[in-house]
């Protein structure tokens, strides 16, 4: 089945769907939480439980964002067109990855820049 603007739509409202409903569903951690129980190795799992915990909510919410900007996109006509350098985003790329914002040459050098910073 050939690539769709309206099947790549869909698919991103649904994405949107299921990240808020995915955020609706978490516990968000409280600090005041640890420490009451009569062990420390409990608490040092609850700990841990909390870290993950805010670290799935930050990556659940970052892909959220990534959606929304990809439909703000279609509002403003200018989706499937690669926020970096303006070329047309691969059809086959945004069949995959529908919240793509770059062509694949510029997520790649995005994604150098970002490992080239993070191991200084």
């Amino acid at each position: 089945m050939p690539f769709s603007y309206e099947r790549a739509k869909e698919a991103l409202l649904d994405e949107r769907a299921k990240l808020l409903e995915q955020l609706q569903e978490m516990r968000p951690a409280k600090l005041e939480d640890i420490g009451h129980s009569n062990h420390m190795a409990d608490d040092g799992t609850e700990a841990f439980e909390q870290t993950v915990g805010v670290a799935v909510h930050r990556k659940v919410g970052a892909a959220l964002q990534e959606v929304e900007r990809a439909l703000a996109k279609f509002e403003d006509g200018t989706y499937g067109i690669c926020e970096s350098c303006g070329a047309r985003i691969d059809r086959a790329r945004l069949e995959i990855l529908p919240s793509a914002l770059y062509c694949l040459d510029c997520q790649s050098r995005h994604e150098q820049g970002v490992r080239q910073v993070s191991s200084r």
